[in-house]
């Protein structure tokens, strides 16, 4: 039987040729744009290549022209689950958790869903120290994608590290699984878990607006399997946060006392559950002071993380005011809830206007948390110590430090080198390092001085480790496109402003530290 031309693009797409396939798909579609077999093929083929959102709407076109809705909303159910882990794969090899990351993307890849995977898998590999897996995958994706620049750069430094190692004993592979191979049907817990999920979730709600009778019993079933959420970004869906908020609690009517849909729902959409999230193992199950805590919108989401209780204090929350940061959009937006309808319908959550000396002076805390906030506080260098005061001896000091002297330490537009305008006088005036230069010359009441301390990394580091133990100290590198603006020109320039300033100094964007305190009485 003579082969047919979606058949061939199949056969194409099985042998690992997108580029060659989509050719014949796209022939098919110039001429009849509604074939819907050819959007099936085609969404998959962009499925493949990693470019989910364009294989959605492919899909839902497919839909249109006459495909079984069932087996495009299959299609679109694999590809939110792959790309939830992809995103969650990322963020952990950004957050230097690589085991972690090659987990996550580990299960995305068992869905045959797309290439991309490869990509951060073998990234995760090689900075896990296994250079010989990194190679073999980011060769594999380059095979599709060979002037990815990232890709490249992967296999440049798998090769290095193999050629260290060679003759040292290390067996190479010699061969590896096929991309092709069939799965094994050994049921997965983890993915029994997800399809599982939903019918839980429903149970609890549903409970809650009756009798609550039927709740515990499935609250207790999320804690019992709470594991498998790290399989999947709680932090950015709303289904998985509101499963976090049940799962990581520290019982069933904490979980319940504390449960509010809209506050779960809007924290996932204005993104105030990814920094409780990435610092989880730091406050599950802890109290929790959350130092400038902005607008007051946070405590929601750390108690998703598993939070026993959390206090905000800021000296600029008005108490009585809707208004929040969308910290995904970064502009204001309208939580629907004031702090203290927050803390009436959450009586875990206390919003306190004020400073941190405002405090009962009795309190203490099992973790003590700074978001983007020590570079602000002028008296930063006697808050660090004096934080011993009120954290419990076996607790976190935990801080996220946006570092002034890097490209957007100045905490005004342009925030990255995309949206620079070349002779916008505002944005000339403190692109590619240029605020540093100005900050002397600017007046005492200029926002560099009133707002922003101007601390070194290796100052706060320093007031930081003269009063705790420092066990994590992440400096967390500006992108690529910063990099790229660094040039000898811009670096001589800030050396002979102050030469005391380094490629380091400039190019670390922000640093997340973890730290005990140190064994005596506070000074």
């Amino acid at each position: 039987m003579q082969e047919t031309a979606l058949q061939m693009a199949q056969r194409l797409l099985a042998n690992r040729q997108p580029f060659d396939a989509l050719k014949i798909v796209d022939n098919i579609l110039d001429k009849r744009p509604d074939h819907w077999s050819a959007l099936m093929r085609r969404a998959k083929i962009i499925e493949w290549l990693g470019r989910f959102s364009n294989a959605r709407e492919i899909y839902l076109h497919a839909r249109a022209s006459g495909a079984n809705p069932e087996i495009v909303d299959k299609a679109i159910a694999r590809i939110d689950a792959v790309e939830k882990l992809v995103e969650t794969g990322k963020e952990l090899i950004s957050e230097g958790r690589y085991e972690q990351a090659s987990a996550v993307l580990n299960e995305a890849g068992k869905r045959r869903s797309s290439s991309i995977v490869e990509l951060y898998l073998a990234q995760a590999r090689l900075a896990a120290g296994d250079s010989d897996e990194a190679e073999h995958l980011i060769s594999l994706f380059l095979d599709e994608h060979p002037d990815h620049k990232l890709a490249q750069t992967i296999l440049s430094k798998a090769v290095k590290a193999n050629r260290k190692t060679a003759g040292k004993g290390k067996p190479r592979r010699t061969s590896g699984p096929s991309r092709n191979a069939v799965p094994k049907k050994d049921k997965d817990p983890a993915a029994a878990f997800l399809l599982e999920l939903p019918a839980h979730l429903s149970r609890i709600i549903k409970s809650l607006e009756k009798d609550g009778a039927h709740g515990p019993v499935d609250i207790g079933w999320l804690g019992e399997n709470a594991k498998y959420l790290s399989m999947v970004n709680w932090a950015n869906d709303i289904e998985y946060a509101t499963a976090a908020h049940f799962a990581f609690s520290a019982s069933s009517e904490h979980a319940i006392q504390n449960y509010h849909a809209h506050l779960i729902a809007k924290s996932v959409e204005y993104g105030y559950i990814t920094w409780p999230r990435r610092i989880q193992e730091y406050v599950k199950g802890r109290s929790v002071l959350d130092v400038g805590c902005g607008f007051g919108a946070f405590g929601n989401g750390f108690l998703v993380a598993g939070a026993k209780s959390y206090v905000g204090i800021d000296p600029q929350m008005p108490l009585d005011s809707s208004i929040v940061k969308n910290k995904r959009k970064r502009k204001k937006a309208d939580l629907g809830l004031t702090p203290n309808e927050i803390m009436q319908h959450c009586p875990d959550i206390k919003l306190i206007n004020g400073l941190i000396e405002d405090l009962e002076t009795k309190d203490t805390f099992d973790s003590v948390v700074m978001h983007n906030v020590t570079e602000h506080l002028q008296n930063i260098r006697k808050i660090i110590p004096n934080i011993r005061k009120i954290l419990n001896p076996d607790g976190y000091l935990i801080y996220h430090h946006h570092n002034f002297y890097c490209w957007n330490g100045h905490h005004m537009a342009p925030n990255r080198p995309e949206h620079y305008v070349p002779g916008l006088e505002k944005h000339d005036k403190v692109v590619d390092w240029n605020h540093i230069l100005a900050a002397p010359h600017l007046p005492d009441d200029h926002y560099f001085n009133t707002n922003l301390n101007q601390i070194r990394l290796d100052e706060i580091k320093d007031v930081t480790e003269s009063n705790y133990e420092v066990i994590k100290w992440l400096e967390i590198e500006s992108p690529h496109t910063v990099a790229d603006r660094l040039n000898d020109e811009i670096l001589d320039r800030i050396r002979d402003f102050d030469n005391s300033l380094t490629r380091r100094d400039l190019m670390v964007n922000a640093v997340l530290c973890v730290a005990t305190p140190k064994k005596g009485a506070p000074e």
